[in-house]
């Protein structure tokens, strides 16, 4: 889904049909502008800044002490922002601090300053060493980087950065992939052409299609019947897919094209001893493994590149890619354990 998959639950269509079929997407159109409540922070709870760029400024906000305590540094996935993790920040202690930046053309960042030809994104390189800008520029002393799906490559890429430092001892991913060479032809040849420029349609049946996208979650595959929350989440995972039609292509380019960085960046970090937590949400994993990105490939090389001493695993039963929302007590229950996982603890592998 949010990384490859571009199956979708409900395609749109160019032209209406009259009677019924018309008087049911009026329903639906309905359905995606009712009056549900807003997921956004709540008041006060973040701080909102920009950091100027050479591409544009960076949208992040910021919450609690950061130079007393080391902050998670959130990265959200494709077609998300920061808002993603809203209902996991939460769910954590108050004094857990936290800093969260939206990637070019997502949330509030600017769209970069890119072309469609040699310069046409932001690599995760870059982006890494701008968002370790930003934590020297809010007095994080050091750092906990926390990725989630597409945003676990430029995550990793901090680690690595901040590792050089020695500002960061600990790493946490969500669905991260290592994409073996199949799976990286298809998200380059396959699925990125199929989000570039997409098109609107007077009907605003591409509106429905934002609203049923599983991509990112909340409302997926297994949420047939979602509960009224999971309408709330998915109104902002709507509202985050249809701004990210506009460049989001851009994200799955610089994600294929780090690719390659993944492996020996692990390797970097465990030399250096950074504890790490990789989080799986079941049933997105069988998903990837029907749809070609192979998780269990992926699993398996990262578990190779990542001795067992330093890495943790907890698996989200039936969870889908919107696990950090839609399971996120249960999610920041095992980041909490993490947390306080000394090296020489045998328990929670």
């Amino acid at each position: 889904a949010s990384h490859a998959r571009c199956r979708l639950v409900w395609r749109p269509q160019p032209m209406p049909r009259p009677h019924a079929s018309l008087c049911a997407m009026k329903a639906a159109l309905l359905l995606l502008v009712a009056p549900v409540a807003m997921a956004a922070w709540p008041p006060g709870y973040v701080k909102r800044s920009f950091h100027r760029t050479p591409k544009g400024f960076l949208h992040y906000v910021v919450h609690g002490d950061v130079a007393h305590t080391p902050p998670f540094v959130f990265f959200h996935g494709h077609p998300r922002s920061t808002e993603m993790f809203h209902d996991l920040a939460l769910q954590l202690p108050p004094s857990q601090p936290f800093i969260a930046v939206d990637y070019f053309g997502a949330g509030h960042s600017d769209e970069c300053l890119c072309n469609e030809t040699a310069d046409e994104f932001v690599t995760y390189n870059q982006f890494a060493v701008w968002v370790l800008d930003i934590c020297a520029d809010v007095g994080a002393m050091k750092i906990v980087p926390f990725g989630a799906l597409t945003g676990g490559s430029p995550a990793i890429e901090l680690a690595g950065l901040a590792a050089e430092k020695g500002l960061v001892e600990r790493l946490i991913l969500f669905e991260s992939y290592y994409l073996k060479q199949k799976a990286k032809q298809y998200v380059d040849n396959i699925y990125i052409p199929t989000i570039r420029h997409m098109p609107k349609y007077q009907n605003g049946s591409h509106l429905l299609d934002a609203w049923f996208r599983p991509d990112c979650g909340p409302l997926g595959p297994t949420s047939q019947v979602p509960a009224v929350e999971d309408l709330d989440r998915n109104e902002i995972k709507t509202i985050d897919w249809l701004l990210n039609t506009r460049t989001g292509w851009q994200f799955k380019m610089a994600w294929t094209a780090y690719n390659d960085d993944i492996i020996p960046r692990f390797k970097q970090l465990s030399a250096k001893g950074v504890k790490m937590l990789f989080l799986y949400a079941e049933y997105a994993d069988a998903l990837g493994n029907k749809y070609g990105l192979d998780h269990d490939w992926s699993e398996a090389h990262i578990n190779a590149a990542v001795p067992e001493e330093l890495r943790k695993i907890f698996r989200v039963k039936n969870g889908t890619e919107g696990a950090l929302e839609q399971n996120s007590t249960l999610v920041a229950r095992f980041v909490k354990e993490f947390m306080a996982w000394q090296q020489d603890d045998d328990v929670m592998v």
